[in-house]
């Protein structure tokens, strides 16, 4: 892929400029930065051209980011950006249009600029996308993968589970049925929506439809359904989703004006609906929403900090006494072992294990005498603070 080095040179500029903002931002806010490196198959951005992302203030975090199209363009931002971040969002999901390898001489242009060195990332490059090159030049502790489209779908859930009141029974038109659209589609029939997807391949339409349908919960009364004709799927719904992967809209005003009557319009893909539609909506009070993944991308990056927490200090095992043995985060124990909130500084005792992955209903003799052997080490402990 030929690289357009003018726009990358202006670009790369304004971003380390702004990180550099960010930086003295967290710093007063006394806040961690992050940034997040992802790509995208949207057709709008076919001229493989990064983009930088919107600011995300979260509780203790601001997350900035960029979308990235190639990977000589993700050893570029990540050198500028290293040095002022405290950990990297690396979306891991392989794009067909992300560009593997690199162009030698953008990298030599922006080498002595930015002061990159690209020796590092010879084994990246061979492995293909983003997080091959982010682990090359980084850190393995300050990255973080995430799955961008997953976030996406989760976000959409929730704001339609909180915007709704409740789910089950609602009825959602879906235009447009790639990977966010029937991810999105099985999460909202299994609770309790039907769904109705408009694709244009209507052959994959039928399929993801029937495929959803085996998926779902054989109780479930709710179901996946597909419409060839748009303006006939969104008849009565309580809300139109645009998913589609186009530079053309695909949501109309003879659609909306279809909707229930206390219907509304939520865009993820961007541009999805016509600017008519957007108009004659405002006027009607028919609101008209971008779909935003913050909340969502807060509950991730909580989750993965608090596993992390996990992992390192409460998933193990070990031996406090010649015959006691802890363990904790969900490892099995052998019969006998004590099961405790974490290994590495227990506070609390959950039982013993049964050797079968369970907790004993009946303890023996030594059992309860091993109990009291921690539970007064941990007073100690307790103590001691």
């Amino acid at each position: 892929m030929k690289e357009d080095i003018p726009y990358l040179e202006s670009w790369f500029y304004n971003l380390q400029k702004s990180i550099k903002e960010f930086k003295g931002i967290a710093i007063d806010k006394d806040i961690k930065l992050l940034f997040s490196i992802s790509t995208t198959t949207t057709c709008k951005h076919s001229i493989n051209k990064p983009y930088t992302t919107p600011v995300r203030f979260l509780e203790n975090s601001l997350i900035s980011g960029v979308v990235v199209f190639s990977q000589t363009q993700s050893i570029i931002v990540t050198n500028i950006v290293k040095d002022f971040v405290d950990g990297f969002l690396v979306d891991v999901e392989q794009k067909h249009n992300m560009k593997v390898g690199t162009n030698g001489d953008t990298l030599k242009y922006f080498q002595d600029k930015y002061f990159i060195n690209s020796d590092r990332v010879d084994s990246g490059i061979k492995h293909g996308g983003i997080l091959s090159i982010v682990r090359a030049i980084v850190a393995n502790d300050r990255i973080i993968e995430y799955k961008a489209n997953d976030i996406t779908v989760d976000a959409i859930w929730i704001f339609l589970s909180t915007k709704l009141n409740y789910l089950s029974g609602k009825k959602v038109a879906i235009i447009g049925s790639g990977n966010i659209g029937s991810k999105l589609a099985l999460k909202l029939v299994e609770s309790g929506v039907n769904v109705v997807l408009v694709r244009r391949d209507s052959s994959k339409g039928k399929l993801i439809a029937n495929a959803i349908n085996l998926i779902k919960p054989p109780l479930s009364k709710s179901y996946a359904s597909y419409n060839s004709s748009a303006i006939q799927a969104s008849k009565f719904c309580d809300v139109i989703i645009g998913a589609a992967n186009t530079n053309n809209p695909v949501i109309t005003w003879d659609m909306i004006k279809n909707m229930s009557k206390n219907g509304f319009v939520v865009d993820i893909g961007k541009g999805n609906i016509e600017a008519n539609a957007i108009k004659k909506s405002i006027e009607k009070n028919i609101d008209v929403i971008r779909g935003d993944i913050a909340a969502a991308l807060y509950g991730f990056v909580s989750q993965k900090q608090q596993m992390q927490e996990i992992v390192q200090n409460k998933i193990g095992r070990a031996n406090i006494d010649s015959d006691i043995n802890l363990v904790s985060g969900g490892v099995l124990g052998r019969c006998g072992d004590i099961v405790v909130d974490s290994f590495t500084s227990p506070s609390f005792v959950y039982g013993v294990a049964n050797g079968s992955g369970s907790i004993k209903t009946d303890l023996n003799l030594i059992d309860k005498k091993n109990i009291e052997k921690v539970k007064k080490i941990i007073n100690k402990s307790r103590d001691n603070a």
